[in-house]
């Protein structure tokens, strides 16, 4: 299948931007993903957010798809390939980076006929940690999708995990992209805590707002870079970016407050209900593997 075949389309992006339960589950997400950029110190200091994200799914990818179709599998040099492909990092980078993921226990070598390639695998920490961040995006989802409780109910098992990372990974390859819906944000996604520090400032919306929140929230630079790990210097930049890019403007005495733009709440809600979208598709294929039913169509849950 090709990107336009795979991408949710406008249609179903605006009908889940409808559903009365998308802005609490696009906020449950958005504290899922904060939480887990804070335990990844070690791809933080490695890879853009963007890159962060996927290295692994990429892995899980070629691991999983390599124990059925005869293909090497998770090879340094399948990885190394992959990665400069989809532009995720450098030959370098990659190569760097599955070593300190091999000495932090989630790779750990696997034998191979074929002694000229490096082989990997995934380990149960690797695991662990993807059916965990997979269960809280689920758990967001309970209100808007039908079959999200079963999902929840099969994520740790590994006929499940195989074909939901399977899907997760063959869509990407094919072009799938959560931002096509949301292009101003990818700037965000490819710089250092970019996407979760504009998540942060969502979050931080007074009792009783939507979310995004329309009203304005307290800002403090200080915090942001202490919680995500940067400079004073990087939240200034990227704050202007946004600013630049009409998603956010500052405000207050000594600009002490951010107001999220009708630009920027809609750019969130483009891109979060295309990731959700996007993960049931891949949800749905693994739950017919799980089950031994062919794949159903994505469902949202009846607006009401």
């Amino acid at each position: 299948m090709s990107a336009s075949q795979l991408t949710p389309s406008p249609d179903a992006v605006a009908a889940l931007r409808r559903h009365p339960g998308f802005s609490r589950a696009m906020r449950s997400s958005a504290e899922g993903a904060v939480a887990i950029y804070r335990t990844n110190r070690l791809l933080n200091l490695l890879l853009s957010d963007r890159a962060r994200a996927l290295f692994t799914h990429v892995a899980l990818y070629l691991h999983f798809r390599g124990t059925d179709s005869g293909q090497p599998g998770l090879t340094v040099g399948a990885m190394k390939d992959l990665c400069t492909e989809l532009g995720l990092c450098s030959r370098g980078r990659c190569e760097a980076l599955l070593a300190l993921m091999r000495a932090a226990g989630l790779l750990t070598a696997a034998p191979n006929p074929d002694r000229r390639k490096r082989l990997l695998a995934p380990t149960e920490k690797l695991l662990a940690l993807h059916q965990a961040r997979w269960a809280r995006q689920f758990e967001a989802m309970c209100s808007l999708f039908p079959g999200a409780a079963d999902y929840l109910a099969a994520v740790n098992d590994p006929v499940f995990t195989k074909a939901f990372a399977i899907a997760l990974g063959r869509r990407f390859v094919a072009g799938l992209r959560v931002l096509d819906n949301a292009p101003d944000l990818e700037p965000f996604a490819e710089r250092k805590a970019g996407v979760v520090i504009l998540f942060s400032l969502a979050l931080s919306g007074v009792e009783g707002d939507a979310f995004p929140p329309a009203r304005p929230v307290q800002l403090s630079i200080n915090a942001l870079a202490r919680n995500f790990s940067v400079s004073r210097k990087h939240v200034l930049s990227l704050l202007r970016d946004a600013e630049d890019k009409h998603l956010l403007m500052r405000s207050g005495a000594v600009s002490n407050e951010v107001t999220l733009l009708p630009h920027g709440r809609d750019a969130l809600e483009k891109m979060l209900a295309t990731m959700f979208l996007y993960l049931a598709q891949c949800a749905d294929e693994a739950l017919g593997a799980y089950t031994g039913s062919a794949e159903p169509s994505v469902r949202t849950a009846t607006a009401g």
